[in-house]
Formats: structure tokens, sequence, C-alpha cells
């Protein structure tokens, strides 16, 4: 998956997770983790805007696509469709 669709896709899951709190759907540990997530975004986020180039930034942005999607993976499951 290229760079762009990946950054899509994280984009969407994120989303559905907000929709939720929005409809108070988490768990009060869901809101404090997805507290947690957005400060680790920013923290990224920061990180690549202080990158020395591209290269290293596109680095950092796959670190942190990794981790994100782990994150969510592991504290937001996506339901599954039937």
């Amino acid at each position: 998956m290229d760079m762009e669709a990946e950054a899509d896709d994280l984009l969407a899951r994120i989303r559905l997770v907000r929709e939720d709190l929005a409809a108070g759907r988490l768990t009060p540990r869901q809101v404090r983790l997805y507290a947690r997530l957005g400060r680790e975004v920013e923290r990224i986020t920061r990180c690549m805007d202080l990158a020395p180039d591209c290269e290293a930034a596109e680095a950092l942005w796959a670190q942190g696509a990794n981790l994100i999607r782990s994150f969510l993976d592991e504290h937001f499951p996506t339901p599954t469709r039937h």
C-alpha cells in the first residue's frame, strides 16, 4: 500500500473511532486511549516536521503509521461485517 492510501485508511479508521466517541460508544478506558493516540499522532507529526530531509520524514511516517495501526488494532478493533 502506498503512503497516501495508507494515510487515507488510517484516517478512515480514526474517523470511525471519533464517531464512536461522539456517540458515547467507547468505554472510559477507550476514551483515555483515544486521547493518548492523539498525543502520539502529534508527537509523530512534530518529529516529521523536524526531520532533516524527506527520506527521514518518510521513515518516521512509516514507523508512525505502523504504531498507529497497531494501536488501533489492539484497542479499537474494527467490527466484522457479514
